[in-house]
Formats: structure tokens, C-alpha cells, sequence
């Protein structure tokens, strides 16, 4: 399988990265960035353990190719507790709202209780 060098933006940080076809973002945040923040829960992207921020919007990294975020913005939980600068801050508002019991649990939030 021929490798692709890609360049994307992790937690403020852009990265340049070599990914075969078939990698996904869940594979290139842990195993070659070392974020391992992220999980690999049910590797079909149902649960939510691995979700992510791509521009803004919630994907499902284990089933999401890393080539699809070149160029593009990426946030791990990892990126969550810091505001732009890189100064340490009150967490997301995504991440320290109060849940329902009835809300899906997902990267972003789990159940309490």
C-alpha cells in the first residue's frame, strides 16, 4: 500500500504525517501522535468513545480516514481544557454542562452517577 503525506492541525498544533488508505484518525492520534485521550470502544463508530472534533463538528474517528482531515482543523479531549493561546482555562462548555440520564454517553459526555 502506497503512503500519503498529510498535514492537519491537532489541538492547535499542525502536524505532518505519512498514512496508508485505509488509516484512520482514531489510529493516527494514538499510535503515531501518541494522544491516546481518544478511545477505540466499539471500532464501528456506534459508541462514541472515539469521537472528535473536525472542524467543528463531531466524527466518528474509528471509522473517519485520516486523509479526509488534511488541511482541517482537529480537536482530541486532550485540546479541550485550553482556550485559544494555548492558556490553561475553565473546561468546554461541552464537557462541564449537567446531563440527563437519557443523553447517549459519547466522548464528549458521560453519564454521571
Amino acid at each position: 500500500m502506497e503512503r500519503e503525506t498529510l498535514t492537519l492541525t491537532v489541538n492547535g498544533v499542525e502536524r505532518e504525517i505519512r498514512v496508508g488508505p485505509r488509516t484512520t484518525l482514531l489510529e493516527v492520534l494514538r499510535e503515531e501522535l501518541g494522544l491516546t485521550g481518544t478511545k477505540n470502544g466499539c471500532g464501528q463508530g456506534h459508541c462514541g468513545t472515539c469521537t472528535v472534533l473536525v472542524d467543528g463538528q463531531a466524527v466518528r474517528s474509528c471509522v473517519y480516514l485520516a486523509r479526509r482531515a488534511a488541511g482541517r482543523q482537529v480537536l482530541t479531549i486532550e485540546g479541550l481544557p485550553f482556550r485559544a493561546g494555548g492558556k490553561r482555562g475553565r473546561a468546554s462548555t461541552l464537557s462541564s454542562r449537567p446531563l440527563s440520564s437519557r443523553e447517549p454517553c459519547n466522548a464528549v459526555s458521560a453519564p454521571r452517577g
